[in-house]
């Protein structure tokens, strides 16, 4: 009988598998482009900025997924599952 995954592992793989995925795809676009295919860009534009005197604070996050970044995220829920 298996144990109780770790959701926080399956965070980290998924992270991890969507870098990979996306650093993999930007190498192999000469070769593979329709690797960089992605999705429209989401996120805040212009960025979120706190300025308190001399410090400025800028908050801001964007998200763009790439077909090469969902075969990154499939590769590494099936090493999670393979644990």
């Amino acid at each position: 009988m298996k144990s109780k995954r770790n959701t926080w592992m399956l965070l980290l793989f998924l992270i991890v598998g969507l870098f990979l995925g996306g650093l993999l795809g930007e190498l192999a676009a000469p070769v593979l482009p329709f690797l960089t295919l992605s999705s429209p860009t989401y996120g805040f534009y212009p960025p979120l900025s706190l300025t308190l005197g001399p410090l400025t604070l800028v908050f801001g996050i964007t998200l763009s997924v790439s077909v090469a970044m969902v075969f990154g995220l499939m590769l590494a829920y099936l090493a999670y599952r393979a644990l």
